[in-house]
């Protein structure tokens, strides 16, 4: 069973032409050069049709005082907050990834005032260096192929059986074109120990002396 990278699997027609679903493919294996078995590749993608495609969540990666980034703490927010005046409300669930201690600080944002108790309090918030990147996991989301995207996987899985069908063809043709010619390369050799067709002795079965066998001797009249 061969071992294919994706974008080899991609290549063959084994995997879906869908950007998100092809992501979600990346992810599993590991990346793009990462090696993964035929079987491996068809079974994603059956668990893909059959249970949805993942879809990445937009997570944060602060970077440390080590140089590395680190991705950073996933909380889900329920939205409910309070205000002393207007009472609690809710503004819908959230998720924020928090920066770990020793992610590096820029700077800080404008103070603000904070509800809080009675009185509130104007605070600031640390500015952190750090990107966006899509994270999945248990949480993520899951969605189905469209009717379109089906049959394109389809389509992708025929075209690739073509060419690994017309590909075994053309090896099977080049093996037996060299086999036809080492075979007339082995006939017209002669055996160790035969005699040569002009009927001298094979080079290098005599020596160099002077006796009847020598090369040339006994041919002139």
């Amino acid at each position: 069973m061969a071992a294919l990278d994706f974008g080899m699997a991609l290549a063959r027609g084994m995997l879906p032409t869908a950007k998100k679903a092809q992501e979600d493919l990346l992810d599993l294996a590991g990346g793009r050069n990462v090696f993964k078995s035929e079987d491996w590749w068809n079974e994603q993608v059956d668990k893909q049709i059959s249970k949805g495609y993942r879809e990445a969540e937009k997570g944060t990666e602060y970077q440390t005082k080590s140089g590395q980034y680190v991705l950073g703490k996933r909380t889900v927010n329920s939205g409910y907050s309070g205000h002393p005046l207007y009472g609690p409300f809710n503004s819908g669930p959230s998720v924020s990834y928090s920066a770990p201690e020793d992610a590096v600080i820029t700077g800080y944002t404008n103070p603000s005032y904070q509800y809080g108790g009675l009185f509130g309090m104007m605070t600031r918030s640390p500015i952190y260096k750090s990107r966006q990147v899509d994270v999945y996991g248990d949480f993520s989301k899951r969605k189905d192929y469209t009717a379109g995207e089906l049959a394109d996987i389809e389509k992708g899985a025929k075209r690739g059986a073509e060419q690994v069908k017309r590909k075994t063809a053309e090896q099977s043709a080049s093996r037996k074109r060299l086999s036809r010619a080492t075979g007339g390369l082995v006939g017209k050799a002669t055996a160790p120990g035969a005699a040569p067709a002009t009927g001298l002795p094979a080079l290098g079965t005599t020596g160099f002396g002077i006796d009847e066998k020598t090369l040339g001797k006994g041919l002139l009249v």
